[in-house]
């Protein structure tokens, strides 16, 4: 049995993959075996796979027709033998020390998540994302659930060091076919009183996509937030009004990305009708986030106003869109 099994979803990814993989096996940390999972790519990703397999005996390649990154990760984690199991996205990279640090806190708390930082890329910008360290078993993890997730540490499984019995003992797989599978999916590990470890260290360099299938606007999409909201709430406790804020923040960012693909007339009468719904009233009634920027969403939610509200959210697109590197600074 190796240590850590890296699972990599490759999709298309013919101009990043061989920088993603080099990233791994320049690690100071060796013990470790690459799985490199092709998703029905329509370029050279899969020839590209197959000549790295054939440069390093730990790379294992496996091809499939295309299921998305869910799909791929979960069979990863049915399939690899390590002790630990680690996601790398195919189109980002990791620090030469991260597979070493991490281990060996893992080790030495007996850890079955242990959390790092991330540096947030968009061509020469960077931003690091992390959160003080600590050790929380089960519940405990709540005292700093705000602050986690508002750095979204929370939810990429790509920041994190899985300890694989862990996750196959108690059925931890991400949904498939449906967006924010890795939100859910680590959202839900949060029910089995996991061993949390938090490092401060940003290893994990995530490289800014702003045209990801995420970010555009499906009519499925409004519904997964929704049931992505009503997770954090179920998980947690002692922050319904931040759960309450989340809701808020999460069907707002909904709207925005909507103006990416949609009609201003289609995107305010989606505003419209969200924001009259009982669910959502209700949520602005207890909602409740420090800073600035968390009181002006607040603020314009309860307004109920959808004049108001479609102003805000296009104001938001530009900024996020048009000015991607004050989008970062903001952030």
């Amino acid at each position: 049995m190796v240590k850590i099994s890296v699972v990599i979803p490759v999709y298309n990814a013919e101009k990043t993959i061989v920088n993603c993989v080099n990233s791994v096996l320049s690690q100071t940390f060796s013990d470790y075996e690459i799985f490199l999972i092709d998703d029905g790519s329509s370029d050279n990703s899969l020839a590209i796979c197959n000549s790295l397999k054939n440069s390093d005996e730990r790379i294992s390649v496996f091809s499939f027709e295309n299921h998305g990154a869910a799909y791929c990760r979960n069979f990863g984690i049915k399939n690899a033998n390590g002790e630990y199991i680690a996601f790398i996205d195919s189109d980002d990279k990791i620090d030469a020390g991260a597979f070493s640090y991490m281990y060996e806190v893992a080790e030495k708390r007996s850890a079955d998540i242990v959390m790092c930082g991330y540096i947030m890329e968009n061509g020469n910008s960077r931003k690091n994302i992390t959160a003080n360290e600590g050790f929380y078993v089960g519940e405990e993890i709540n005292s700093r659930m705000i602050e986690i997730k508002s750095k979204n540490l929370i939810d990429s499984p790509c920041n994190k060091l899985y300890r694989r019995e862990f996750l196959l003992k108690n059925g931890i797989y991400m949904p498939e076919n449906e967006i924010f599978e890795d939100t859910d999916f680590n959202l839900r590990i949060l029910k089995f009183s996991p061993r949390f470890v938090i490092c401060k260290t940003a290893f994990y360099h995530y490289i800014l996509r702003m045209g990801s299938t995420t970010r555009k606007f499906n009519p499925e999409k409004l519904t997964i937030i929704k049931k992505r909201a009503a997770l954090l709430k179920e998980v947690t406790s002692g922050i319904d009004d931040y759960c309450d804020f989340y809701y808020i923040k999460s069907v707002f960012s909904a709207f925005i990305d909507a103006f990416l693909s949609l009609k201003r007339r289609k995107v305010f009468g989606i505003i419209n009708s969200e924001i009259n719904k009982q669910e959502f009233r209700e949520k602005t009634i207890k909602a409740s986030h420090s800073g600035i920027g968390s009181i002006i969403i607040i603020y314009v939610a309860k307004s109920h106003n959808s004049i108001i509200v479609y102003l805000f959210c296009k104001a938001a697109y530009i900024v996020k869109y048009k000015f991607q590197k004050l989008f970062m600074k903001v952030k």
